[in-house]
């Protein structure tokens, strides 16, 4: 019998290489794949929303769909389309109706704003700090070049932030409401130590969406546990998995 599929769907900036380790330490308990972005990794970008949506779609089969920061947001915009609602969901540490709240979404719908982040996550400085501060461990030299390297190969960039929006937030609302029980098999983990999102995100969106999901939270874990201690991270999804199929 083939191990069961785990479908990630990763942030802005995400590439294969992030999950090495955590693919390696999950053995022959799960097969962990990436969902394939249009815009990543030297992909050529979707001409719009709806067709970045299909195109992920189309690599869904039978599952746990897990998203982590904006990936998150896509399964829900998936869920609003009647699509996988019985596939179970693992949100970790996602960006959701907190969108609208942020500063750096607002900004980076500015040319000159996502020329300046582009430049920033270059740097060899910059990448130091980054790393210093989300991550709670220091990576290796090719853990280092892996994360950064999304970055600099994300075409996409500019998409998301011109697409996710309090607009895409508001029909969301409506077409989540218009599909009973499309908001059902959704979990949720955060770790104490996510440095990128808070839990409050949690609260906005079940205040805004009239849902509570379960929540899991991990003490030693920041925003990145698959790449911080891929072992543990392995280990704890490998508890749910099992039991979901």
């Amino acid at each position: 019998m083939p191990a069961p599929q785990v479908l990630f769907f990763g942030g802005n900036g995400h590439s294969t290489a992030r999950l090495a380790a955590a693919r390696a330490a999950s053995g022959s308990r799960f097969d962990l794949v990436d969902a394939r972005y249009p815009g990543f990794e030297g992909r050529d970008r979707a001409p719009s929303f709806e067709a970045f949506l299909d195109a992920i779609s189309a690599q869904i089969g039978p599952g746990l769909l897990y998203g982590t920061g904006i990936g998150g947001l896509i399964l829900l915009c998936l869920r609003a389309r009647g699509e996988h609602a019985r596939s179970p969901i693992l949100l970790q540490a996602p960006v959701l109706w907190g969108l609208e709240r942020r500063l750096m979404p607002k900004m980076m719908r500015l040319g000159l704003a996502q020329l300046a982040l582009r430049r920033a996550f270059a740097s060899p400085w910059f990448q130091r700090r980054f790393a210093r501060k989300q991550f709670t461990r220091a990576l290796t030299p090719d853990e280092h070049a892996a994360f950064f390297d999304g970055y600099s190969r994300c075409a996409a960039l500019p998409d998301f932030f011109a697409w996710m929006t309090p607009a895409l937030l508001r029909r969301l609302e409506v077409d989540l409401a218009g599909r009973p029980g499309c908001l059902d098999r959704i979990s949720v983990w955060w770790g104490e130590r996510d440095r990128v999102v808070t839990p409050a995100e949690l609260a906005i969106t079940e205040q805004a969406l009239g849902v509570k999901w379960p929540l899991r939270t991990f003490p030693t874990w920041g925003h990145y546990p698959m790449i911080d201690d891929p072992g543990a991270w392995a280990d704890a999804l490998a508890e749910i998995v099992e039991p979901c199929f």
